[in-house]
This record gives structure tokens, C-alpha cells and sequence, in this order.
């Protein structure tokens, strides 16, 4: 299974979700019901007996947890509607500053970013639960543009390097696959759930402090006993909804974990570093325990089950952690299984696998006999071999001047300006006046300088920069964020017509930080099959045949190749002069709006284009990679040679 498919099985998963939450619902309502008829409608009687069916009181009850449980979840929801560095915050973790110079911070950070920039993803926003003793990480967030992968403090103090970087390409698969969004949702609904045994807790305490206890053999104190009891009895009903949390979380979470860890080797090809970390967990008696009171409810998001119970043997959120062992490093000391073996034919058929292997009769590219087309598509969403080294590789030539002002909020605005006016052909390294009034004096300096740095520097340093960038820039103000904007986007339209690769890398900044500075967090769809994007698709199909190094007609009718069966009627091959910026722009704002069939349709299109030739210029290797993160479909470093 691809990644298109795994971020839909994602997607098909919130059915099951509903449908659980449901059936938590109706027990809730039901246990409350008869409970609450028990206590307070005993005089009533029929002939037989006490009758259990009064559909006014179940209407009542219905409606009254409804609304609490409503409440409770969109209370929650909204809550985290800043994506993953909400969850954060909410569990006390602190944002880790991109230019720290602490050395263990500085460790995660080079670790994030080798990890973000071998597979493409944005740079995430990382924390430190600082007051957590225990191993544990997490990863959250609405979709990769606003996730944030959070550590323990003991994660930092206890692991290698190796078994950290393990931990972390376990929560990079969780982003990959699209479990994250799913993960927020079950918050919201736990969060509901368990607002019964809250309003139980509340009810309970003010029969106590009323003082209505006191007054004895009077109506006053009857109803104070009843309350009593009615508070109880929600406390009790409120653990029943928290039995169903945890089968939800089970159901959920459980068998994901192991696609995650088998994902993690895959990434690293260091099952030692992933099982050294579980190792580590397992040996401690609180093992991956949070003490945060959020353990509970947010137990299904982290590395390691957060939160024990009497419900751990049949609801566990985790596999055991020697299962876990087990099927990543059979090297520590246990042998082989038929379980194990299946948990590994499993994730080779639904998990995200792209490789560098395949293609059999396939043309290749640039020489290499396996890098063609197909295979490129096949690695979007995930990290071939030896990617996390050669981005550690790429990392490490980055000057030091340019890394630092990547992580640092104002120098990280003027970095990207001086990428973009870097790639505008015919530059004559002056920034136009307006800039400066624009942008103002302080940014255009600093912009001046760094221009100065880039002059000589390597191409392939300018994306992986770009991606440094992104956290620092998260942090601007939204008036900051408004003129940065503006900025870049007069630059686009009033700098060279065919600075293509310009463009594309304004418009995947704009895509991420769009998205960080707004209240909505989930994507609009507005296109679930290629027949209503025909004038988009010629748009940039058009543009890209133009800006090929050989024949445009040859390019295009490569682009158009892999969709023959589903393009839209009436595409043609569009002249330069009408292959726009604003055009452009619009172009893939719709694209961008596409469900994840059609962006593959469309990501296939752009790489037999570019490809045609069967070489990948360096131009033509960082506009794809700008265009997949625009439309969210990461290809990693290396995919394209």
C-alpha cells in the first residue's frame, strides 16, 4: 500500500471510530437512564411491578447526554484546533528554540530535521516534556503542516543517539500513514466520554458541602442522599465510559504500533536503535508512564503506553514491549515466530514501502537502472536506503552561517527571501527599493548578507534550507506573517517571468505557513476525480514541458501517459506566454484541493514530464519536490538521484 492509500486507510479507520463511539454513547445513555429511573421514579408503579419504559424520561436523558458529551468533545476539540503544538502545550511541553545550543536539545533537533529533510516532510515544531522522568514520545497534529513530535526529558538523558533516532522515525511513520488527525479526534471523543464521571465527581462533592446531609428525616435530606447516590452512580458510569475509551484506543491504536515500529527499522535500517529504546522502557518498573493527568485520554498517541490499569490485559493501547522486541530485533535474544512473521508480512503488504529496487523492464534515469518513474512515485512517504545519512551528509555542508539564520525568526524571513531572489534569472544581486520599504530596513540587510552567502553556495542546499526555515517562521506574528506574505508574493509577480522553481518554492512555504496561521485545520476537498481540474493539469503540465531541457511535445505527451484512462477532455499544450505566475498560482491552489487518488494522478503526471528525458536536472528535481509538498505528497531526498 502507497502512501495515497495509507493516508486514506487512515481516513476509512474514523468509521470504525464513529461507529465505537456510538455504542459508547447508547451504553452511557442507557446506564444513566436506568440508573437515574432507580433512584427517583421508584414510586411509580403498574400492575406487575415497576415499569423500566418511560420514553419522556428516556428522551430527557438522551438529550441531557447528548449535550454534556457534546460539549465535552467539542470543548476538547477545539481545545487542540492549533494542531499538533496544542497537544503539546497541553500536556506542559516546552518548544524547543531551533537555534539552541544545549547539547542534547541540539542532538533531537539535528535528528528531526536529518529526518524531515531525507523525506521531504516539513520541518516539525518539536517539544520537551521537561517534567517526565520516563521514555516516552509522541507525535500530533492535524496533517504534516502543523505536527509537532514531543520527547520526554528522559528520552533525552537515557537514550543514544541510535535509539533516539529510532523513536523518532517511529512517530515520522505516524505522520506518514495520516494516523495523527485521527489521533486528535479520538481526544475530543475520550474527552466526552469521560465527562460523565467529571459531572459525577461534581455532583457528589456538592451533596457533600451543602450541608444538606445534616438535615435528617426531612424531604431536604432525602434529595441530598439521592443526589449522593445520583453522583455516585455517574462515577461509576463514567468508569464504564472509560472502558469503552480504552477499547476504543485499543481497537484504534494497537496494531498500528507495530506497522510504526517495523516502519522506524525501515527508515533507519538500525532495528537495534528502536528495540535498544523499547529495551530500555521495559527494563524500568513505571515504564513509559506520564504523570500528567492527560495520560489517560491521549495514552493511544505516544511511543509507549503512558497510562496503566486494571483494563491493560484486555484493552491495552500498546502491544507488550517484548512482543514489540521481538518483531523488530529477534537479535535480542528471542527467536522467531509465526505471529511475528505475520505482524512482517503485514506491514509489507498495507504499510508505506517505497524502494530503490523494481522496475524490471522500465526505462531508468540518469543512469541508474532502477530509478524510474514508478519507483519515484513509489517513495513518496517514506525513506529509502541510506536517506537519513545523506541528509545528515547534506546538513553537515550547509555552512554554519546559513543553518543559523534558518533558526532564527528574523534571519529564517530573509533567508527565504534571498532563496528566492537567488533563482531569479538574470539577477544582478541588488534588491529592488521597494523591498526595503516593504519588507523593511533591518529584513532587507539581513537579506543583503545573506544573498552575499548564497552566491556561491550549492543548489542542492536551497530546499533543505527553505525546510529549515519553517519552524522559525511558524512564530511570526499573524501581522508578520501578512507582510511576509505580501512580500513574497510581489516578489514572484514583479521578479523573472520563468523563475519557475521561484515560484514553487513560495508557494510551498505559503502552503505550510498558510495553514499554521489559520484557525482551520482541515484541508478543503474540493476535487475527487481529475475531470473537473483539466484547465489546472494543462497548466502545469504546459509550464513544466516548457521548462524541459529537450523536446516540449515530448514531455507533455509523457506527462499525459500515466492518466490516458481518467485525464479530462479537451487538455491541451498551452503556449509559455500563457503559463502565468498568477496562472500558475491558481492553478495549484486547486490542485492542492484534490483528494489523495487524484493528487497521485497528478504527482504521476508531473514525474513522467520531468523525466522524459530520462535525466533530472537539479532545476527540475527541487520544482518537484516544491510541488509535492505544496499538494502534502512528500518525496524524499534521493528519490530523484
Amino acid at each position: 500500500m502507497d502512501f495515497f492509500e495509507a493516508q486514506d486507510r487512515a481516513k476509512r479507520n474514523t468509521g470504525k471510530l464513529v461507529l465505537l463511539y456510538v455504542l459508547a454513547v447508547i451504553g452511557i445513555i442507557f446506564s444513566v437512564y436506568i440508573i437515574s429511573l432507580i433512584l427517583f421514579h421508584t414510586q411509580v408503579t403498574v400492575v406487575g411491578g415497576v415499569s423500566f419504559w418511560y420514553p419522556g424520561w428516556l428522551l430527557t436523558v438522551s438529550v441531557l447526554i447528548f449535550l454534556m458529551i457534546g460539549i465535552g468533545t467539542f470543548h476538547r476539540v477545539a481545545q487542540l484546533r492549533k494542531g499538533g503544538s496544542a497537544v503539546a502545550e497541553l500536556l506542559g511541553g516546552r518548544r524547543v528554540n531551533p537555534s539552541t545550543t544545549d547539547t542534547s536539545e541540539r542532538r533531537l533537533m539535528n535528528i528531526v530535521e536529518e529526518m524531515s529533510i531525507a523525506s521531504g516532510l516539513p520541518v516539525p515544531d518539536v517539544y520537551i516534556l521537561d517534567n517526565e522522568e520516563n521514555i516516552n514520545a509522541f507525535a500530533a497534529g492535524f496533517g504534516t503542516n502543523d505536527a509537532a513530535v514531543g520527547v520526554t526529558r528522559g528520552c533525552l538523558e537515557q537514550l543514544t543517539r541510535d535509539e533516539l533516532q529510532g523513536v523518532i522515525a517511529h512517530e515520522f511513520s505516524h505522520i506518514f500513514n495520516g494516523d495523527m488527525r485521527l489521533n486528535i479526534r479520538l481526544i475530543g471523543i475520550l474527552n466526552g466520554i469521560l465527562v460523565i464521571h467529571i459531572m459525577g465527581m461534581i455532583l457528589m462533592r456538592s451533596a457533600f458541602y451543602t450541608g444538606a446531609m445534616r438535615s435528617r428525616g426531612n424531604n431536604k435530606g432525602n434529595s441530598a442522599i439521592a443526589i449522593l447516590l445520583f453522583g455516585v452512580a455517574l462515577i461509576v458510569i463514567g468508569y464504564i465510559g472509560m472502558i469503552f475509551g480504552r477499547m476504543i484506543q485499543s481497537a484504534i491504536s494497537r496494531q498500528r504500533e507495530f506497522l510504526a515500529d517495523a516502519a522506524a527499522v525501515q527508515y533507519t535500517r538500525n532495528p537495534d536503535g528502536l528495540a535498544g529504546a523499547l529495551s530500555k522502557i521495559g527494563s524500568k518498573r513505571k515504564g513509559a508512564e506520564i504523570k500528567d493527568g492527560h495520560a489517560m485520554e491521549m495514552s493511544h498517541l505516544f511511543f509507549a503506553s503512558s497510562f496503566h490499569s486494571a483494563l491493560d490485559k484486555l484493552f491495552a493501547t500498546h502491544p507488550p514491549i517484548e512482543d514489540r522486541i521481538k518483531a523488530v530485533a529477534p537479535s535480542f535474544g528471542y527467536g522467531k515466530s509465526s505471529k511475528e512473521n505475520r505482524i512482517r508480512q503485514q506491514f509489507q503488504q498495507q504499510h508505506v514501502a517505497g524502494t530503490a529496487e523494481g522496475g524490471g523492464q522500465n526505462r531508468g534515469i540518469g543512469g541508474h537502472a532502477a530509478l524510474t518513474p514508478e519507483v519515484i512515485l513509489a517513495a513518496i512517504g517514506t525513506i529509502g536506503a541510506g536517506n537519513l545519512n545523506r541528509a545528515g551528509e547534506l546538513l553537515r555542508e550547509i555552512p554554519q552561517d546559513l543553518r543559523q539564520a534558518a533558526h532564527e525568526p528574523l534571519a529564517a524571513e530573509a533567508l527565504i527571501y534571498a532563496l528566492l531572489f537567488s533563482t531569479s534569472s538574470g539577477s544582478n544581486n541588488k534588491l529592488p527599493d521597494w523591498f526595503f520599504l516593504d519588507a523593511g530596513e533591518e529584513v532587507g540587510l539581513e537579506t543583503e548578507k545573506l544573498i552575499r552567502l548564497l552566491k556561491d553556495a550549492d543548489r542542492n542546499w536551497y530546499l533543505p534550507l527553505a525546510e529549515l526555515a519553517l519552524p522559525s517562521l511558524r512564530h511570526m506574528s499573524k501581522g508578520q506573517y501578512q507582510v511576509f506574505r505580501s512580500v513574497l508574493e510581489k516578489m514572484i509577480t514583479e521578479g523573472s517571468p520563468g523563475n519557475l522553481f521561484g515560484f514553487a518554492l513560495e508557494k510551498m512555504v505559503t502552503h505550510q505557513l498558510d495553514t499554521a496561521f489559520s484557525d482551520v485545520k482541515k484541508p478543503e476537498i474540493r476535487h475527487h476525480h481529475l475531470k473537473t481540474l483539466g484547465t489546472e493539469l494543462s497548466l502545469l503540465l504546459s509550464a513544466l514541458s516548457h521548462a524541459s531541457d529537450t523536446d516540449t511535445q515530448q514531455a507533455w505527451d509523457a506527462g499525459l501517459q500515466p492518466i490516458s484512462r481518467v485525464k479530462p477532455d479537451g487538455m491541451e499544450l498551452l503556449p509559455r506566454e500563457k503559463c502565468t505566475v498568477k496562472e500558475l498560482n491558481h492553478a495549484l491552489d486547486e490542485l492542492a484541493a484534490s483528494a489523495n487518488p487524484v493528487k497521485k494522478y497528478v504527482m504521476s503526471a508531473v514525474i513522467h514530464c520531468i523525466t522524459s528525458d530520462q535525466k533530472i536536472s537539479v532545476e527540475e528535481r527541487e520544482l518537484t519536490r516544491a510541488i509535492s509538498e505544496a499538494l502534502d505528497s512528500p518525496i524524499p531526498l534521493g528519490a530523484m538521484g
